[in-house]
C-alpha cells in the first residue's frame, strides 16, 4: 500500500511538473504577444527557422531531417555576407518557444539568392508538404505554424475597410490599421 501511494505522489509530482512547465511558456508567449519592448528583448536571443519564399530551411541528419535554429547573431552575420542590405529581425514571426524560455521566430528571407543561403546555412530550402512529412518530433508542426503565419501576413498587408496598409506588432500575432484602429488577427484552426 505504502509504495502504491508513493508511485502515486511520484506520478503526482511528475504531471505538475509538466504542467507548470506548459504553464509558464504559455504565460512567455502571451507576455512576447502582447508587449513589443519583450519581444524585441526576446529577438536579441532568439532562435530563427528560415523560409525562403515559404519554404523551410530543412537538413538531413542520419536517418531523419530536421529544421535548424539558427540564432539572431548568426543569422546577420550570413546574411550581411550575402551583399544584402541590414535585414530587420522584426519582420520574423513569433511561433513557440523552448523549454528554457528562449523565444522561436520564423524569418521568410525570400529576397536573397536562394543558391546563396544554402551554402551558408546546414540543408536546403524544401517544400512545405514533403518537408512536414520527413520532419521529426515538433519541429513538422512548428514548421506548419510558421509558414501558415508567414502566408497569412503576405496576404493581409491591406485592410479591408480603408485599403491603407496595416502594421505587423513586433511578435506577428495581430496587423493593425493605423488609420481606423481595425485589429487584424490570423485564423487559428
Amino acid at each position: 500500500m505504502q509504495k502504491m501511494l508513493c508511485a502515486a505522489l511520484r506520478y503526482t509530482a511528475r504531471s505538475a511538473r509538466l504542467c507548470s512547465s506548459y504553464v509558464k511558456e504559455t504565460r512567455f508567449l502571451f507576455e512576447l504577444k502582447e508587449n513589443d519592448d519583450a519581444c524585441r528583448q526576446a529577438l536579441k536571443s532568439g532562435s530563427f527557422y528560415l523560409f525562403h519564399n515559404l519554404s523551410p530551411l530543412v537538413h538531413k541528419s542520419g536517418n531523419g531531417f530536421y529544421a535548424p535554429a539558427v540564432s539572431g547573431t548568426d543569422l546577420m552575420q550570413v546574411l550581411s555576407s550575402c551583399g544584402k542590405e541590414k535585414v530587420n529581425l522584426e519582420d520574423s514571426i513569433l511561433v513557440g518557444c523552448s523549454d528554457s524560455s528562449i523565444a522561436k521566430f520564423a524569418l521568410d528571407v525570400g529576397s536573397f539568392e536562394k543558391s546563396a543561403l544554402e551554402q551558408k546555412f546546414p540543408g536546403k530550402f524544401t517544400d512545405i508538404r514533403s518537408a512536414v512529412v520527413k520532419i521529426d518530433g515538433e519541429d513538422g508542426s512548428l514548421l506548419s505554424r510558421a509558414q501558415s503565419l508567414l502566408r497569412w501576413h503576405d496576404m493581409h498587408q491591406y485592410c479591408s475597410k480603408s485599403g491603407k496598409p496595416t502594421q505587423k506588432n513586433v511578435s506577428g500575432s495581430k496587423r493593425v490599421c493605423p488609420s481606423n484602429g481595425i485589429i487584424y488577427y490570423p485564423q487559428v484552426s
